[in-house]
């Protein structure tokens, strides 16, 4: 082969992106407990999408939910985190990752926190639900 003739060999990476995020990282919002956060306003959901089409995965890879809430993955592009939020004495902030993975192993991790605001019993001041609940 003369000098400067060499051929290269074209090949593709495939897909080396995560899934792209839609969902808004940061504060998913703040709940009282003994109610469900669906009552309280509406289940919470995440979505990333991965551009290859290649499926997305949720998993919460550090931290942790507010005691009382889970976080399911629907299959679809979508994870939902629902559930009733356990009582706390102080307001309580719960700061955990979720991590979007795609089938070939691509990762999008997003932090995110969500507020557990207690219960005061008794003058109805602080605007927790009703007298009934108060």
């Amino acid at each position: 082969m003369p000098l400067g003739s060499h051929k290269f060999a074209s090949f593709s990476l495939g897909d080396a992106d995560g899934p792209v995020w839609t969902t808004a990282a940061g504060a998913l919002g703040t709940f009282r407990p003994g109610r469900t956060i669906l009552s309280q306003s509406a289940n919470i959901t995440l979505q990333a999408a991965d551009e290859a089409g290649n499926g997305e995965n949720f998993a919460i890879t550090s931290g942790s939910l507010p005691g009382g809430l889970s976080m399911a993955d629907n299959g679809d592009g979508t994870a939902t985190i629902s559930g009733t939020p356990d009582q706390v004495t102080a307001s309580a902030v719960a700061t955990f990752t979720v991590t979007a993975s795609d089938d070939n192993g691509n990762e999008s991790p997003r932090v995110f926190t969500i507020t557990i605001e207690p219960n005061y019993w008794g003058d109805s001041s602080d605007g927790a639900y009703d007298n009934e609940n108060d």
